[in-house]
């Protein structure tokens, strides 16, 4: 067992021996650059674990901005469902006076024309309405610009839904 004076001891005769090696190889009075052997060498270890967090938590900001922009795009059709719908019952509810008295479920067309467009402006959305005898037919058009998708550079998409009525003049329809 060596003790700790003998290994200072050592360890100033080796680093001497080094002193004295290069200077007399080196005419600057410089000692020689380390070795290889010398020289700390790079840990690796580590890197593998920061590109596998780099690229999860990429994948993890894309799938979030898709179900994130998947579920407003299913909210903004839903929401033009609504209003082709509501449009339409309204156009619906416009039933021509002869029609009325007489019994039958005859819509007035510009006056169911005119509501539904009507409706279908306040709900924010443009868009068609024809009448067939005495259903309403409404298709409600727009463009939306979603907010997590145009992170991913989606921009704005198109919208169109169409919803239908009949005209009801009488309880038993």
């Amino acid at each position: 067992m060596v003790r700790a004076p003998e290994r200072a001891l050592r360890r100033i005769a080796l680093r001497a021996a080094w002193l004295v090696g290069s200077a007399s190889s080196a005419p600057t009075g410089r000692p020689d650059p380390p070795t290889r052997r010398t020289r700390r060498v790079r840990d690796d270890r580590g890197v593998a674990a920061v590109w596998t967090m780099i690229i999860v938590t990429t994948a993890f900001v894309g799938l979030m901005g898709l179900v994130g922009g998947g579920g407003e795009l299913i909210n903004e059709r839903v929401e033009a469902k609504r209003a082709a719908e509501q449009a339409a019952r309204a156009g619906a509810d416009e039933l021509s006076a002869s029609a009325v008295r007489s019994g039958s479920d005859q819509v007035d067309a510009g006056e169911a024309i005119a509501r539904a467009k009507s409706v279908l402006h306040q709900a924010g959305w443009s868009g068609s309405v024809s009448v067939q005898g005495s259903r309403v037919v409404v298709t409600a058009t727009g463009s939306r610009k979603p907010q997590f998708l145009s992170l991913l550079g989606v921009g704005a998409i198109q919208i169109s839904e169409t919803g239908t009525a009949d005209a009801i003049s009488t309880p038993d329809g």
